[in-house]
């Protein structure tokens, strides 16, 4: 992985310093070329002309010069810097290509979903930058000549559309109300189970088998089997609930997107007020808009909340016989978590707005731009990176704070509930602090990055290769990070089990890195965009279009093909860190039978006697040390003790415990409490 990155940053850095040869950029150096051309284009004439007063001389050795001078003119090629870009561009485009797919299919199944979910970030991100700066576009053309104050109030109504919109789709797609908008006539049932196509190289990946087809199955009384095709090949099927992955993917997608869309209207109405005049005088009042806004967030989340209660009430009833409880917990939580998004994204920024003036004293401008651009002091970059230190430690402890206890129930697996879930103000208000100073950490990352630059003068970080070069290095040193903390994850899961607490900091920052290598893309994405709409004529409805098209064309591919797999590795890690918790409470209880074992008295075990293992005993790691793993077959030496379901053995010089259940001493069984 390390190699194809390599090479990108080597080839982008070439295309950064070319430029950077000539004093005025690249005006300077296409003026040199433009008077390169010039000087050949006059020798060429001089050439003609003395060509011409030497006619008299013979036209045969007139011919040989005309011919010699077109060989020579056809062999001379000018490469532009427009050609040079694109060859680096291309080049850098098939490294950053084939790097991707190195990491979405390491063989770490860690590595795999960082990846693809740090891509699914990214794309999230850009999709709704495009769609909120589109729309947002068109409403400042009305707007422009109104005040600031009238503005600010937009802002937030824009806020209010998104978060409405986002309310509607996901009760929609969760069965709760407005079921036709995302169903049609179809009523969705979240306790159904089909029989799905489970062969990733198959273009019908994840359809669901007809009634007909279901008659092939090998097995139908398993969770998983082989289907028998038309062409007599076995493919392997597994039964799922269809429409509650369906939902769920719907629902992440739209959850995420409007999100963003809300938490970018909320920091635009946030950052204006910022540029009042009575919020500029000091770092207090600087983030004094931020706390405003949150205030009426969560006003405004509390309204919607309201709004849900009797339509999730009748559904609990309602659709009782279709996974009502499911629905119910799943739009709930959907809800929660995106609202939850839309509060630290916005927080997160403002506070960076502020902490940036407390620092420098400068006070950026709503896009986090300062103008002019200043040159700040290596203390000052200092103090800055120190804050994201800061930011990372405190969302790390209060996210163990708040949520240190046993993992939530999945909503999947929720069947029945009593009344709507509720969560605490205060609970909620800690994990979007948490939320906010992760993404604290990311912002800080980012503009602290580009004053790097700026300081170091490496490249014109307000270009377009500016963008991408520094998007570049943040996402190469990110990946690097990502590397490191999942061996410290790896590390800990080793010598320690189920290292919750450090596996959930981990996470964390993890997540904030995702969420740096988005915004760093973002950036890239908004500026190519505006470059590409600058061309035409009208560009505020170019731009429009042109985010719409891209948006069109590229969430129905998130959706479907990076967010289905990312779904799947949190189902596949979650069930693992269920598996993994059930194995070590397993131990405990071994491991009392053991100390129960050692401190039976010695009358009450039994003489050793031979015994047959009538089946495979194979434990879990963590439970190496306490029970023997043997074959059917193997014969081994035991000494019952007391009434209980398991023995002590002693098989190949090494002893622990064995279930009596998978053992015959005179051909009886008992029932298998490892099983049980």
């Amino acid at each position: 992985m390390a190699r194809p990155v390599w090479l990108l940053l080597l080839a982008v850095a070439t295309l950064a310093k070319t430029p950077g040869q000539a004093s005025d950029g690249f005006g300077a150096v296409e003026d040199g070329r433009f008077r390169q051309m010039q000087d050949d284009e006059e020798a060429a004439a001089e050439g003609a002309a003395e060509g011409e007063g030497a006619e008299g001389e013979g036209a045969k050795g007139e011919e040989g010069e005309g011919e010699e001078g077109g060989e020579e003119e056809e062999e001379e090629h000018h490469l532009t810097q427009a050609d040079s870009e694109v060859a680096y561009m291309l080049l850098g485009a098939v490294i950053l290509v084939v790097s991707l797919f190195y990491l979405v299919n390491w063989n770490d199944d860690d590595i795999r979903y960082y990846a693809m979910n740090i891509i699914s970030m990214t794309m999230s991100i850009f999709s709704a930058v495009l769609m909120y700066q589109g729309i947002n576009d068109q409403i400042g053309r009305f707007s422009a000549n109104l005040t600031l104050y009238h503005r600010i109030l937009i802002q937030f109504a824009q806020c209010c559309f998104y978060v409405l919109v986002m309310q509607v789709l996901i009760g929609s797609i969760s069965g709760i109300f407005f079921v036709e908008l995302m169903w049609g006539s179809k009523e969705p049932d979240f306790d159904r189970e089909d029989w799905l196509i489970a062969d990733g190289l198959r273009a019908d990946y994840c359809n669901a088998l007809t009634d007909e087809e279901v008659k092939h199955i090998r097995n139908p009384a398993a969770m998983k089997s082989v289907w028998i095709d038309t062409y007599g090949v076995e493919v392997p099927v597994s039964k799922t609930k269809d429409d509650l992955q369906l939902a769920k993917r719907r629902m992440r997608c739209w959850a995420m997107l409007l999100a963003h869309m809300s938490g970018f209207a909320a920091i635009n109405s946030g950052a204006q007020l910022q540029e009042l005049e009575v919020f500029r005088t000091n770092a207090f009042m600087a983030i004094t808009p931020a706390f405003v806004n949150q205030a009426l967030l969560q006003l405004l989340f509390l309204s919607f909340a309201k709004l849900r209660t009797k339509p999730m009430t009748d559904a609990m009833t309602k659709h009782k016989d279709s996974g009502g409880a499911r629905k119910v917990v799943l739009c709930h939580e959907t809800v929660i978590e995106a609202e939850n998004d839309v509060s630290s994204l916005s927080m997160s920024y403002l506070l960076v707005q502020g902490l940036r003036f407390a620092v420098s004293g400068v006070m950026p401008n709503a896009e986090g731009m300062e103008e002019p651009p200043v040159i700040h002091s290596w203390s000052v970059i200092g103090i800055f990176f120190a804050c994201s230190i800061v930011a990372a430690i405190a969302s790390i402890v209060i996210a163990l704070k708040c949520g240190g206890g046993e993992e939530e129930e999945d909503p999947a697996e929720v069947k029945e509930i009593e009344q709507i879930p509720e969560v605490s103000f205060g609970v909620r208000m800690a994990q979007v602090l948490s939320n906010s100073l992760a993404m604290v950490f990311a912002w800080i990352l980012f503009f602290g990055s580009r004053w790097i630059s700026l300081k170091l003068d490496i490249f014109d970080n307000e270009s377009m290769i500016g963008q991408v070069i520094l998007a570049l290095i943040l996402s190469f040193f990110c990946g690097i990070a990502v590397f490191m903390l999942d061996r410290v994850d790896d590390y800990q899961k080793e010598n320690h089990g189920s290292a919750e607490e450090a596996a959930k900091a981990i996470r964390i920052i993890i997540q904030a890195i995702a969420i740096l290598i988005g915004f760093s893309w973002e950036h890239s994405f908004e500026e190519g965009v505006a470059a590409v709409a600058s061309t035409a004529n009208h560009k505020r409805l170019c731009k429009f279009f042109l985010g719409c098209f891209v948006c069109f064309f590229l969430v129905p591919a998130w959706r479907r093909h990076i967010l289905m797999k990312v779904l799947a590795y949190e189902d596949m890690k979650k069930k693992r860190a269920m598996a993994t918790k059930a194995n070590v409470r397993r131990s405990l209880i071994l491991r009392k039978q053991l100390t129960k074992y050692t401190e039976l008295p010695t009358e009450e075990v039994q003489e050793k006697t031979s015994a047959t293992v009538t089946d495979d005993v194979e434990m879990a790691p963590l439970m190496e040390g306490h029970i023997l793993s043997v074959k059917k077959g193997d014969k081994v030496t035991i000494k019952p003790f007391g009434k209980t379901d398991w023995v002590w053995a002693e098989v190949g010089g090494k002893e622990g415990l064995l279930p009596s259940a998978r053992l015959s001493t005179s051909g009886a069984a008992a029932e298998d409490p490892a099983q049980g």
